[in-house]
């Protein structure tokens, strides 16, 4: 769980392995520059020299600032892939609004 006292902003990561060992990593709770560091920490923990592709389950992510959009550019970047499952409508909206929809791969 990361969080930074006294914001109340929370966000947690768990990470799984799915089908073909690719990794499936849901995010909850808000992301933004106040815990960003600590959820790339989980991140990082869980992907731990992984390359390749990674699905982020972020149906339970309720905020997601500037700051979470260029953890997961960073991370497409470093994997080469990677996909959103079932995005909340404010997490759509974000995406949409950088024009990133398909460079992430967000699906329903």
């Amino acid at each position: 769980m990361a969080e930074l006292d006294g914001t109340g902003t929370t966000a947690s990561v768990e990470g799984s392995l799915g089908l073909g060992g690719v990794p499936v990593i849901a995010l909850r709770g808000e992301i933004d520059i106040s815990n960003v560091e600590s959820v790339r920490a989980d991140i990082d923990g869980f992907l731990d020299g992984r390359s390749g592709h990674v699905i982020f389950t972020v149906d339970a992510l309720t905020f997601m600032d500037s700051s979470g959009i260029a953890l997961l550019v960073q991370i497409h970047n470093r994997l080469g892939s990677i996909e959103l499952r079932n995005p909340t409508d404010i997490v759509r909206r974000v995406i949409e609004i950088t024009g990133l929809s398909e460079t992430f791969g967000v699906t329903p």
